[in-house]
């Protein structure tokens, strides 16, 4: 028994000597990895960029044109890495940073043209291209080249690409120009199917949002209206992709915009090849494979290129902080409107107002100007934002909404009070309109053979999901919907000097293009952003200032933290998780019908644009 003790005693002690070894082997690997990073990361912050003479700026757009990154999310980060859905991360591409290195590079006498590698981009609205495009025609101005490049073109891509001097395309490539439509899943018999009850609560004849769950398509109202914007948007794509390309004779908008019976003519005088029905159609000006293209290129100017990267570490910020007394703050807000906090991804009310108080403490700070990207969300948050946006006004410093690719519903509840409200033409805005909506299940419980009884000192008590609404209840909460439909009118009447029934003829939950708006009197000017900082320092009495920018701030540490592993992620192999098509398709479903529990509104009263999501 002594020998047996000792031999197991022996055993348990090498074992945990193994342990502590594995232990301290993983610590140190891990340790020395960061040091690693650490020195990489200091020796690439050292390298100098040099540009020689007779530069092109190389932009790889392979990613997103955002107007404010996201916060690094490291977790997701590593899920994707694994996923192995990309061989890289996608890039966020800040707009305003992508037009201040166009707008240094018009200017660098080493840089000589640009070319724009257009194959990964993803995504961009229809005004973030145009200020993209408006840049790229002032870089023009001073006799510097642009050229595009894609593997094939979807219609993002190549309305960036009508910008440049020549359009090119391989021999195998195409361009696919599909137009704008608007479409949703309809719910309605799945819901009567399964005996689920929807109580739904509006105001506005044009506000859809509800549609799917009370019938099988969209209502004529809601096409009215979504054809009215759509064909706007299209017209202004069409237009500015002609007036680009007006040197190319044989564009037409027949070219961008055929029938089917057109277009099956003009693909079989091809034999059905897509790349010379895009030479021919005049959308392109040359076949050429990538290679071929660089190749000449660089045996008529004898050039080297720089990558945006690096060009762009060596440009100054949009933003800057210098002596001068006065300033403008910018404060961007995109993504839905909630209640509570957010890192940035959405505008969450109480952290939207602690960058709002920053300017308001601020006494430097004479103007702000808040960018919004917004579909809307939560009434209960959208007040709670404007409260602070008048706060502002009342200590004397000017506000104005600058309007992104959308800022609808709640988003207009938001903006409505500001001195002045700047528009893209292609903005989508209004949508002024409010619901509320929840579900009994009681009728599938039932049908199940299960049933809810007992007592209660109040008929509130009983309200729940598996019991029926009681009719008195649901016209209670119909006219508590009401009411916030009258105090959006009376918001919007209030900061826009109207009528609150002038306001309620263009309201109704309708959805206006910023072209529209402004003849409406929803919105005061049309412009970009650089737009609105001079109405905000026009309006301020503002000669010299600066442009800061006021964002969510991480702790030094957090900085420090994602700072590294981000570095080390593209370390990760590849592809060690594989999403199934099942997990696809049950994301795209749940992107569907999850709106409201993403929502926190206190009272479910929402003011939202479904589908005010147009690329």
């Amino acid at each position: 028994m002594t020998y047996l003790y000792h031999l197991i005693r022996r055993m348990i002690i090498k074992l945990f000597k193994l342990i502590n070894y594995i232990r301290l082997f993983i610590v140190n690997s891990i340790f020395l990895i960061i040091i690693l990073i650490l020195i990489v990361s200091f020796s690439d912050q050292e390298e100098t960029v040099r540009i020689a003479e007779n530069s092109y700026l190389k932009i790889n757009l392979d990613g997103y044109i955002v107007e404010q990154k996201s916060p690094i999310n490291v977790s997701q980060q590593i899920s994707d890495q694994l996923a192995g859905g990309n061989e890289e991360i996608a890039q966020e591409f800040e707009l305003q940073e992508f037009i201040q290195v166009i707008a240094y590079a018009q200017h660098d006498p080493k840089i000589k043209g640009i070319i724009l590698e257009l194959s990964a981009l993803r995504s961009g609205s229809l005004d973030q291209l145009s200020d993209i495009g408006e840049a790229l025609i002032a870089f023009k101005s001073t006799q510097k080249k642009v050229f595009a490049y894609s593997n094939n073109y979807s219609q993002s891509q190549y309305y960036l690409a009508s910008y440049a001097d020549e359009v090119m395309l391989p021999p195998n490539g195409f361009v696919l120009l599909q137009g704008y439509s608007v479409s949703r899943l309809y719910f309605k018999e799945l819901i009567d199917k399964l005996l689920i009850t929807p109580h739904i609560f509006k105001v506005g004849t044009y506000k859809s949002f509800v549609e799917p769950f009370t019938d099988t398509k969209m209502s004529q109202h809601s096409k009215e209206a979504n054809n009215h914007w759509l064909n706007q948007l299209w017209q202004t794509y069409i237009d500015n992709v002609l007036a680009q390309r007006k040197d190319v004779h044989r564009l037409n908008s027949q070219s961008i915009n055929p029938t089917l019976a057109e277009l099956k003519q003009a693909v079989q005088a091809v034999s059905g090849d897509s790349a010379k029905y895009a030479l021919n159609a005049g959308l392109v000006d040359q076949l050429i494979h990538y290679e071929q293209f660089i190749t000449d290129l660089k045996e008529d100017d004898k050039f080297t290129y720089v990558d945006y990267q690096k060009y762009a570490s060596i440009v100054p910020s949009f933003y800057v902080k210098s002596s001068l007394k006065d300033q403008i703050a910018v404060i961007h807000g995109s993504g839905e409107i909630i209640s509570g906090h957010s890192d940035g991804s959405t505008i969450a009310d109480q952290s939207f107002n602690h960058l709002l108080k920053q300017a308001l403490k601020d006494d430097q700070i004479k103007a702000v100007v808040i960018r919004l990207d917004t579909p809307g969300g939560s009434a209960f948050a959208s007040e709670n934002i404007r409260q602070q946006v008048l706060a502002l006004k009342n200590a004397d410093k000017k506000v104005v909404i600058s309007m992104g690719s959308v800022t609808a519903s709640g988003g207009y509840w938001i903006a409505a009070a500001a001195d002045k409200i700047v528009a893209t033409p292609t903005t989508l805005t209004g949508s002024i309109g409010i619901f509320g909506m929840f579900a009994t299940i009681n009728k599938s419980l039932n049908k199940i053979g299960i049933h809810e009884d007992g007592i209660s000192t109040n008929p509130l008590s009983d309200l729940g999901l598996t019991q029926p609404l009681d009719p008195k209840l649901a016209e209670i909460f119909q006219l508590g919907i009401e009411n916030g439909y009258q105090n959006f009118l009376d918001v919007v009447a209030d900061g826009r000097g109207m009528n609150v029934q002038d306001v309620n003829n263009i309201a109704q939950g309708r959805v206006w293009t910023g072209v529209d708006a402004l003849e409406n009197g929803l919105v005061d000017e049309l412009g970009n952003l650089q737009s609105a900082i001079s109405i905000a320092g026009s309006i301020a009495n503002l000669t010299d200032y600066d442009v800061i920018a006021i964002k969510p701030e991480l702790s030094s540490k957090q900085a420090f933290i994602n700072e590294i592993f981000s570095a080390s992620i593209e370390y990760l192999p590849t592809g060690s998780i594989k999403q199934s098509s099942l997990a696809i398709l049950l994301s795209q479903l749940d992107k569907e019908t999850n709106f409201v529990t993403r929502f926190n509104d206190p009272q479910n009263r929402f003011v939202f644009c479904t589908l005010c999501n147009v690329q």
